[in-house]
Formats: structure tokens, C-alpha cells, sequence
């Protein structure tokens, strides 16, 4: 990620055991900060252990996923910790979740420079829920994409944003991570 100038906000969407959180927080500086969504209990546990162990003290860890709307959303408990995700609800499980706009709120952020999500195919409702930090925060985007490229490309456009780089595990164009930049 390199250097971020001080005093940067990250936003970490799955924040997962914490690799992105621990490497952004050293990028943004003691003057930065992160803000970390992990709705996992098991995951959430050991991002909070790898940040203390790390010496991490500029990042906040909420036990919410991101979505189009606050509110309840479905949750898949799947049997291997990083295919997690918010869902439909189908089998009665239930989470509160949050749109990353009334986060940015509620957080009173000032600025956002980054948002990182990673979880698992839902990126594009998750996007949906920050048109603000699209129009007014013009955050840098970094996503992993789940066949999931077109729709996303088609919401960046309605925001002026474009990928400006892109990597794919799974030809053509299926699975992979995007940046992105408003212009």
C-alpha cells in the first residue's frame, strides 16, 4: 500500500484476521486512522489479537457488515472462516448491518481516503451504500470482485469513477481485485 499522508482514514470491509487493517494502519500514521468491519466472532477475535499484538492503536473494530441500508440482513456461517458473508435471509440467521455513508456518520468522519472490501460477492450492495463516500469523500476503492465486475463498473461510472487497475485469479475478468479513483 506504501506511504498514505497523515492523518488518512481507511476503511477495512471485511476486515477478516486483520492484514489489511495492520498494514493500513502503519500506512496512515499514529496521526490516521482505521475503521475495521468484522461481523465474524471467530475472525473478529483474532483481528483484535493480531492488532494488539502489532502494537496497532489507531484502529476501531465494529462487529457489523457493510450493506446498501442499516438494518437487519441474512448471515451465511460458512464452515471456512473467509467465505463468511451477508446474505438473503434463507436459514433464520439474522445480523445488524450498516451502510458504510450512516458509518461515516455516525463516526463523524471527516474524510475517507480509502475503502478496502473484501466479502465474498456482496461488494456491489455494499457500494451501493456509500454514495457519499463517492460524491463528497471521493475515497479510493480497493475490491475483490466475485463475478461481480460489470455491475460494479456500472456504479462506479454513475460516480465518475474508473478501475485503474485490476488483477484477476480466474480468467476472464471473474474473480480478482479492482482500485479505483474518482476523477
Amino acid at each position: 500500500m506504501g506511504e498514505a499522508p497523515g492523518g488518512d482514514v481507511f476503511i477495512d470491509v471485511g476486515g477478516y484476521v486483520g492484514s489489511y487493517s495492520i498494514s493500513a494502519a502503519g500506512a496512515v500514521g499514529p496521526s490516521g486512522r482505521v475503521v475495521t468491519l468484522e461481523p465474524d466472532s471467530k475472525n473478529r477475535r483474532q483481528l483484535e489479537r493480531n492488532l494488539a499484538l502489532n502494537g496497532i492503536t489507531n484502529c476501531q473494530v465494529l462487529p457489523v457488515p457493510a450493506w446498501s441500508e442499516d438494518g437487519s440482513i441474512g448471515w451465511h456461517q460458512d464452515e471456512h472462516l473467509v467465505f463468511h458473508k451477508v446474505e438473503e435471509a434463507q436459514d433464520g440467521r439474522a445480523i445488524e448491518a450498516v451502510c458504510i455513508d450512516d458509518l461515516v456518520r455516525r463516526l463523524s468522519l471527516e474524510r475517507v481516503d480509502w475503502i478496502k472490501m473484501d466479502i465474498e460477492g456482496v461488494e456491489v450492495d455494499a457500494l451501493e451504500g456509500a454514495a457519499d463516500g463517492f460524491v463528497r469523500l471521493r475515497a479510493q476503492l480497493f475490491v475483490e470482485i466475485h463475478e461481480t465486475l460489470q455491475p460494479i463498473k456500472e456504479l462506479l461510472s454513475k460516480f465518475n469513477y474508473a478501475i485503474v487497475d485490476a488483477t484477476f485469479d480466474v480468467p476472464p475478468e471473474r474473480y480478482g481485485w479492482i482500485l479505483a479513483r474518482g476523477s
